[in-house]
């Protein structure tokens, strides 16, 4: 009895998860369009552009949120990407979020695609994030066909950072850099669009 029990817990959790792989996050839909190629994406004129990947499915359920600044510029969730080809020219903090939360600042240059590469590992309560600022070439290593373009849902502009938690990245992150951390983002100009 026990065992038919267990076997009925594992197919809802199953059917659960599978309906959560095949819908988009949330704020987002899905854009079935093959043609987007990563590699040769363009900013608008005189704006910079930015792409947001994360390739695995580890984790795939936690929704991780994406700031420029304070404003939400998109969630990627399972396998997904989103791109933002109109991002003002300056110094701006690129704040990823799920347990914890991950901010880098880039200094954006008109013309130039920058790539943030977003990763599980394990958190407390959810998935914690770590984030890798890479080529296209890089990116592309791990990127693959189940990768899934997503816009913004435009019934559904998301979120603001909370006042609170924007202070608290920017503060966190300044102090590791004082610390010597993030060595990694020093000088990281994304690439020269094509």
């Amino acid at each position: 009895m026990k065992c038919y029990r267990l076997a009925g817990v594992m197919a809802v959790a199953l059917i659960v998860l599978s309906a959560c792989a095949a819908s988009a996050p949330r704020h987002m839909m899905f854009n079935n369009d093959p043609t987007v190629k990563i590699a040769a994406i363009k900013p608008d004129s005189g704006k910079a552009a930015l792409v947001v990947v994360r390739t695995t499915k580890i984790g795939g359920a936690i929704e991780f949120d994406t700031y420029l600044d304070r404003k939400m510029i998109g969630v990627t969730q399972w396998k997904s990407y989103f791109i933002k080809t109109d991002i003002a020219p300056g110094m701006h903090y690129v704040i990823s979020k799920a347990e914890s939360m991950e901010p880098v600042k880039i200094n954006f240059e008109a013309g130039r695609v920058y790539y943030i590469h977003q990763s599980p590992r394990m958190g407390v309560w959810r998935a914690r994030i770590s984030i890798a600022l890479e080529t296209p070439e890089q990116v592309m290593k791990e990127f693959d066909d189940g990768c899934r373009l997503v816009l913004f849902d435009p019934k559904d502009a998301g979120d603001e950072l909370s006042d609170k938690d924007y202070k608290q990245a920017i503060s966190d992150y300044e102090r590791e850099i004082k610390e010597g951390l993030h060595k990694e983002f020093e000088g990281y100009r994304g690439v020269a669009a094509d």
